[in-house]
């Protein structure tokens, strides 16, 4: 059955830049990922790429960055007050930032996008943003999804 909208995907991954390094693999996590296709919890392209696949098929293809992880341009913005920076920071246009996530799972950059009185807005940027990525992909299982995974919008 070719894969459409709102199946639930079982899905075989690698990803890989564009020198080989690899950057992400399910099967390095031990596990396939399940989604629900066209409900943009992955990378854009993916979808697409996915639509009319069928169960047991393989592909290999590269995403360029507005279909993988962004430009760097194209990151989500947030106001942040100044008193959430370091007391000498200086808040040029364009300066990037690192700061820890919360949980300690991993750390989180941003740029100055504008300089206010008391705040700032800030850009973040996906590690991989700006970068084609190689991906390979093995469709393991298909199925629709049931009202309840549609209505969530999680795979039970």
């Amino acid at each position: 059955m070719p894969i459409t909208k709102d199946m639930v995907i079982t899905l075989e991954y690698t990803i890989t830049g564009q020198k080989g390094e690899l950057i992400e693999s399910s099967v390095g996590r031990g596990a396939p990922i399940k989604f629900i296709i066209g409900r943009g919890m992955l990378v854009p392209g993916l979808d697409a790429r996915l639509v009319q696949m069928d169960m047991g098929e393989e592909k290999e293809f590269d995403l360029p960055p507005e279909e993988a992880f962004g430009t760097v341009d194209s990151g989500p913005t947030m106001t942040m007050s100044k008193r959430e920076f370091p007391k000498d920071a200086t808040f040029e246009i364009g300066r990037r930032f690192q700061a820890e996530m919360a949980g300690g799972i991993g750390n989180v950059s941003f740029e100055i996008v504008e300089d206010r009185l008391n705040d700032v807005l800030v850009r973040f940027i996906h590690p991989l943003a700006g970068k084609t990525i190689h991906m390979k992909v093995k469709v393991l299982d298909t199925r629709p999804a049931t009202a309840k995974e549609l209505e969530n919008g999680v795979v039970e």
